[in-house]
């Protein structure tokens, strides 16, 4: 195996700095890739700091990014949101209130365009199989049942036992 080319701080520095001027990126993703470059952990953490100190990598503003192009462009849901942001080992504490303050009406017709769309391009044998792959459709995006059910006016009353 073919070692690793051990870059110095400021060179590290040089990328991250970079790499944070272009797009916003939280520091799970920076310490990813400066970790290419050396395999000395506490050199990437001072660099990372630094970063963070100089504001080129802010947690609440790329989770504020992150969440604003998800719901407009990938039209997602809050909990596939809310589980890429968790992958990305950003803490709650700054998502939770961001998702939180999502305007309902804006969320839920972004939910009904979504549904629109696919029914019109979805096969089913009958009503109940359309409104089941419906129903698994915006759940695999990241949208609460719910919000679902009234959608698809389905009955949110199912006997406990099944």
């Amino acid at each position: 195996m073919e070692e690793k080319k051990s870059l110095t701080e400021s060179e590290l520095y040089n990328i991250g700095a970079s790499m944070c001027a272009r797009t916003e990126h939280c520091s799970a993703e920076v310490r990813s890739k400066l970790l290419r470059g050396t395999d000395d952990e506490r050199l990437v953490a001072r660099v990372i700091a630094r970063l963070c100190e100089e504001k080129f990598i802010d947690e609440e503003r790329y989770a504020r990014a992150f969440i604003h192009d998800k719901l407009r462009f990938a039209r997602w849901g809050r909990l596939k949101i809310r589980q890429e942001l968790w992958s990305k080992q950003v803490p709650e504490s700054i998502y939770a209130p961001l998702l939180d303050a999502i305007d309902e009406k804006q969320y839920i017709s972004t939910l009904r365009d979504l549904l629109k769309a696919k029914k019109k391009a979805i096969r089913a044998k009958d009503d109940f199989e359309g409104k089941a792959k419906l129903l698994r459709f915006g759940v695999s995006r990241g949208f609460e049942p719910k919000y679902i059910y009234p959608l698809l006016k389905i009955e949110d009353d199912v006997p406990e036992d099944c």
